[in-house]
């Protein structure tokens, strides 16, 4: 969930996962504040009490904060949609990358994902190009692209909001509508089940679903989410340990066997959208240029 069941603040009742909730939180935006990341402890320390005042005043802009984020009101609102959508802000002391040294680390990081499964750069490159293509990894806004998937969100939820939410709770897959409104769709679902709604969307630039977290390398789908935000070169890293998580998937891309590993990485209906066939083609067309 992304409200807290009571106030989180000095002298407030301050529940273990009330204060963690707000933690995290606002580890999305400690650097917008320029503060150090806390400590997700579910404990409310000095650090989090500054953190929360420092939010208040300088992102919610409140004339006199007061330190208090209560369930419902315009702080946790805030707090929960700036940790969706506003990306990390650039440290000033560090010049961001030329686009030739963002394109130098990327096809370094892709040499490193095929050389740890074992297979072409070009079948790496491929599968982006077919998952993302002309999009992106990253939107507009700086966000990871994303594809909302209703029907994991209902599996992991037991299916109890499909009655009220049919087009993100639905046991039937499909239903996307347009990519610009994919996060408008997660947003809502955050707002039903914070976990759940992660895991139901597919992110970045190989589209690794967030149910996936554990395969790609990382403890928990908050933790894959966040490194998902934070590059391109995480999302290679990510798919790389995805595809060796998977002996019969790493199998499949070594032998360039698209139908297989379409069949494995897409799911049953791999063949209505033709990944198989977008694969074999946008390898065949990136193995000439390489």
């Amino acid at each position: 969930m992304t409200d807290i069941t009571s106030p989180v603040g000095r002298g407030q009742p301050n529940k273990a996962t009330d204060v963690k909730l707000v933690q995290q939180l606002l580890n999305y935006c400690v650097k917008a504040l320029a503060l150090p990341p806390l400590a997700e402890t579910g404990v409310l320390d000095p650090a989090t009490e500054a953190a929360i005042l420092a939010f208040q005043g300088k992102i919610v802009k409140l004339a006199k904060p007061d330190g208090v984020i209560s369930p419902g009101r315009n702080t946790i609102k805030k707090l929960v949609s700036e940790a969706r959508i506003v990306p990390p802000a650039p440290s000033p002391a560090t010049p961001a990358p030329s686009p030739a040294e963002d394109a130098a680390a990327n096809d370094a990081q892709i040499a490193a994902a095929a050389k740890l499964i074992g297979c072409e750069v070009a079948a790496v490159k491929a599968v982006t190009m077919t998952e993302v293509g002309i999009r992106g990894a990253f939107d507009a806004l700086g966000r990871p692209m994303i594809l909302f998937e209703r029907h994991y969100f209902s599996r992991l939820t037991g299916h109890r909001f499909d009655a009220a939410h049919p087009d993100i709770s639905n046991q039937k897959s499909g239903g996307y509508g347009k990519f610009s409104a994919q996060y408008a769709k997660l947003d809502r679902a955050i707002a039903l089940d914070r976990h759940a709604a992660l895991q139901s969307a597919s992110w970045g630039a190989f589209q690794i679903m967030g149910a996936n977290y554990a395969a790609a390398g990382f403890a928990n789908v908050e933790d894959f989410v966040a490194a998902m935000k934070h590059s391109l070169g995480k999302q290679i890293e990510a798919f790389g340990n995805f595809v060796v998580a998977n002996p019969r998937l790493r199998a499949a891309i070594k032998a360039k066997d698209w139908t297989t590993f379409a069949r494995i990485y897409n799911g049953p209906g791999y063949a209505e959208n033709h990944y198989d066939l977008k694969m074999k083609q946008n390898y065949e067309l990136l193995s000439k240029r390489l």
